[in-house]
């Protein structure tokens, strides 16, 4: 095994178990333990991720971009291969992943706005992510496909959360799902940066110092800035939380992009805010085909699943999505 770019170092011995949560400890050197990822043995997981290419995408961030990466902190890969595709990366312990259920600390809220704004910074309008053919862009099939499968997965939804969610967004999320194509195209003129494209809690890993490493890149993707913010805003903070926190991230964010050299028209608040509001509509629609994969007896996953469903709708509903959309 070699980290990427590194000379190989020799492992004396081998000992593996399934984890639940990361566990273990790191040295400079020889690590003492390890993480290794490989793909779901879930059927239905392995359709996703094949039609997705989640394990091309992510190895190839890991062998074409981490190596340039500055801005943010990411886990030191020691092997990534393709056949079978396998991740050997760093063991992150003792830092501990954010809990999106229950939600960030005001704390962590900012270290998150902060990591963004870096990250989308130091990519933002580099001609280098057109040479990246295998990372795709808003105009991927792939978020297309919202709008095939909403019909599909709408009533399954319904079903299980019309009651609890305002009406107002229930009507908009279907009006709103034959224009998603054409909406999409609205962006093409917005530079695009490297997204994360899974930014949420659980992906993010806080150390006692105040610093978050960023893990899971398999929905790297090239993008307008907003789209990661639509992810961590709209759905990972709890809602009292997002009311009280939502002025002060993207002014911090704003900030924090014109600080690294963003030009002031991509780093405009009222352009952001834009970019948020519509892009959690967008995020409400998908649900529709999220529900579709949905394990009900994953206790958390079904948690889970709840909590970002409430969140996003509540978001788009006093940010009023509908209403700038003309819906």
């Amino acid at each position: 095994m070699r980290a990427v770019g590194a000379a190989p170092r020799e492992v004396r011995d081998i000992s593996a178990e399934w984890l639940s949560e990361v566990t273990g400890s790191r040295s400079r050197d020889v690590p003492a333990s390890l993480v290794v990822k490989m793909p779901s043995s879930d059927p239905g997981a392995q359709m996703i991720g094949g039609m997705m290419r989640v394990w091309e995408r992510e190895h190839h961030f890991y062998t074409e971009v981490a190596p340039k990466m500055h801005s943010v902190s990411i886990p030191r890969c020691v092997h990534s291969g393709v056949d079978p595709f396998v991740l050997v990366l760093e063991d992150l312990s003792p830092a501990r992943p954010g809990d999106q259920v229950e939600g960030p600390t005001p704390g962590q809220a900012r270290t998150v706005i902060d990591t963004a704004a870096a990250l989308h910074a130091e990519w933002m309008g580099r001609a280098e992510l057109d040479t990246f053919g295998w990372m795709p862009d808003l105009n991927d099939p792939s978020t297309g496909m919202v709008a095939q499968l909403f019909p599909v997965g709408w009533p399954t939804f319904l079903a299980r959360y019309a009651d609890s969610l305002p009406e107002r967004v229930l009507r908009w999320c279907e009006a709103f799902v034959p224009n998603i194509v054409d909406w999409i195209h609205t962006y093409d003129d917005w530079p695009v940066t490297l997204i994360h494209g899974d930014f949420r809690l659980d992906n993010m890993f806080f150390d006692d110092r105040g610093g978050m490493t960023l893990i899971d890149w398999q929905l790297a993707m090239r993008a307008p800035s907003t789209t990661d913010l639509v992810y961590f805003i709209g759905t990972n903070l709890p809602t009292d939380t997002r009311r009280a926190m939502t002025d002060e991230l993207i002014d911090r964010y704003c900030a924090g992009l014109h600080s690294r050299g963003v030009p002031a028209e991509w780093a405009d608040r009222k352009r952001i805010l834009k970019g948020l509001t519509e892009g959690v509509l967008f995020y409400c629609t998908s649900f529709a085909a999220s529900i579709l994969t949905l394990d009900q007896a994953n206790e958390r996953g079904a948690a889970l699943m709840d909590s970002l469903v409430r969140r996003a709708f509540s978001a788009a509903d006093d940010l009023d999505a509908g209403g700038l959309l003309g819906l």
